[in-house]
């Protein structure tokens, strides 16, 4: 499971395998399966797109939810990360 801090930036990313997708989002839910976050993810060359989240202020599970269309087709790719409060000494 991918743990992230509180207030920092969860990076979601997505590789074409070779054809590329006319509509590419991604979305980011709480425990609840509430939508908390949404955007087009960015082109960084190569075939790379990328979306960053900052974490949300509480800490818990959440699920980064990437969709592409192509070729009229929908694909789909869920990660689950955990958003974890910083250790303090």
């Amino acid at each position: 499971m991918i743990k992230a801090l509180v207030g920092d930036t969860f990076q979601v990313t997505w590789v074409n395998s070779g054809v590329t997708p006319t509509s590419l989002v991604a979305a980011v839910y709480n425990g609840s399966e509430t939508m908390i976050d949404s955007g087009t993810m960015t082109s960084s060359g190569n075939g790379h797109y990328y979306y960053d989240h900052t974490v949300s202020s509480s800490a818990g599970f959440y699920v980064a939810e990437t969709v592409a269309t192509i070729n009229s087709a929908p694909y789909k790719r869920r990660i689950r990360f955990k958003a974890v409060n910083g250790e303090v000494d």
